[in-house]
């Protein structure tokens, strides 16, 4: 097996990627965690459109698979994260996407995500994000019929009971999902719709994992933002606010609605899919890590050679071997601001993780270094020449201060800016 994944160049964004290429079968599988950015910088636009098309034409060390892309994740509604997903629902075959599952009347308040900037073309426009907001899964059938969709309902359970691989079933399919299914009554009623409980995972076959993770959005922060909303419509605060409400403020006056989203983005971006995944049950592992910046040219190599994996790392047979790239999204790990807390099943996981996503961005409300070291992220992984490594997403020019010189202090020794500017690149080549 090969495979190859990048940070692409979404800027205030975020636009993550790959393929994983099984070498007997000559099968590609294509892989997206989140696809969009924010409008307010310069260039920002048209450099996730650019990426998208690098994405769309690239051939990495392998065959191009006819634009399929298997599985489709997005950790939240948020516009930055979700401008480009148009474009893959109408460009690309997308088998399979996976989300959080948000309440109508909850995520109707992240139309204000949308800052005051014009759209360019073949992003999200502000009537298709309000058609996707009202009801994602009428807007993913719209734009691609045939894609299932799969909605993660989440919760704060302690205890989170994985199902694993299909270690009986012989003939594997190339991927499938495990977990428990859930009943919606939204979305009870939709063709190609599947809700699953907060246990949500895909195999290829049996040689790579995706471990997904849902924490559910702070009510107290909604609220926050629903007072705030009222103010600007002059509303009382006993008085409900719809959600053509919202619609008519956002085309009419977002400025100020956006103000409102951005003086209570610390809280409200604390919610999201969280997703690890990575080759499990390999022999032997051999790969690079390395950003390719525009600015100067860098190519640095993190390089590293994990031989019989299982014999030098783990000592406990009931754990899998596994490398894994944990994706955090703009979830918050502060404690002083509505953190996740991961159930023990999952953070089992995270001491197989060599490569992480710092959450929002860099943003200082959404991180705490004590937490980070507490999560024991990596702690199965030899040292001896290999690295864990942090990749943190922003936009250069942008206006909150990403990354925040806390999260530059204290990951200088691991992290890799990836920007506008910037690829950050995973390969893998790998036996069984």
């Amino acid at each position: 097996m090969r495979s190859k994944f990048t940070f692409f160049k979404a800027g205030q964004g975020s636009f993550y990627g790959g393929q994983i290429w099984l070498q007997d079968t000559r099968e590609v599988f294509t892989v997206v965690y989140d696809c969009g950015t924010s409008p307010f910088i310069a260039g920002n636009n048209q450099s996730l459109n650019n990426e998208i098309n690098h994405f769309k034409n690239r051939r990495y060390y392998f065959q191009r698979n006819n634009n399929e892309i298997e599985l489709l994740f997005i950790s939240h509604l948020d516009y930055d994260h979700v401008s480009g997903l148009k474009r893959l629902l109408t460009e690309f075959n997308v088998k399979n996407i996976i989300l959080p599952y948000i309440k109508k009347e909850h995520r109707q308040f992240f139309l204000t995500s949308i800052s005051n900037d014009n759209d360019p073309e073949n992003n999200l426009t502000i009537d298709e994000y309000i058609s996707f907001i009202d009801s994602p899964n009428k807007f993913i059938n719209s734009n691609s019929e045939k894609t299932k969709q799969f909605y993660i309902k989440p919760d704060s359970k302690t205890e989170i009971e994985y199902f694993g691989y299909d270690s009986n079933n012989d003939k594997f399919e190339n991927i499938y999902p495990q977990g428990s299914i859930s009943d919606n009554d939204e979305l009870s009623d939709e063709a190609n719709v599947s809700v699953y409980e907060n246990n949500l995972q895909f195999f290829i076959k049996k040689n790579w994992e995706f471990t997904t993770y849902v924490k559910d959005v702070n009510e107290a922060a909604i609220e926050k933002l629903h007072s705030c909303l009222k103010k600007t419509l002059n509303k009382k605060i006993t008085e409900v606010l719809s959600l053509e409400d919202i619609k008519s403020i956002v085309a009419n006056n977002r400025k100020k609605t956006h103000k409102c989203y951005t003086d209570c983005i610390g809280e409200i971006n604390s919610h999201g899919l969280v997703l690890l995944h990575g080759p499990i049950n390999f022999k032997h592992l051999s790969g690079e890590i390395y950003p390719d910046c525009e600015l100067n040219y860098v190519r640095n190599k993190y390089r590293y050679y994990n031989r019989f994996y299982k014999e030098y790392h783990f000592n406990n047979d009931n754990i899998r071997s596994m490398l894994g790239t944990l994706l955090l999204g703009d979830i918050s790990i502060n404690p002083n601001n509505n953190p996740i807390n991961f159930p023990q099943a999952f953070k089992d996981k995270l001491l197989n993780v060599h490569v992480v996503q710092i959450p929002h961005h860099g943003s200082s409300k959404n991180w705490d270094f004590t937490s980070f070291v507490e999560l024991n992220i990596g702690k199965n992984i030899n040292r001896f020449e290999n690295h864990l490594v942090t990749v943190c997403n922003f936009g250069y020019g942008n206006k909150y201060g990403h990354p925040s010189h806390q999260v530059l202090k204290e990951l200088h020794s691991t992290i890799l800016l990836n920007s506008q500017f910037s690829r950050i690149n995973v390969n893998y080549d790998i036996i069984f």
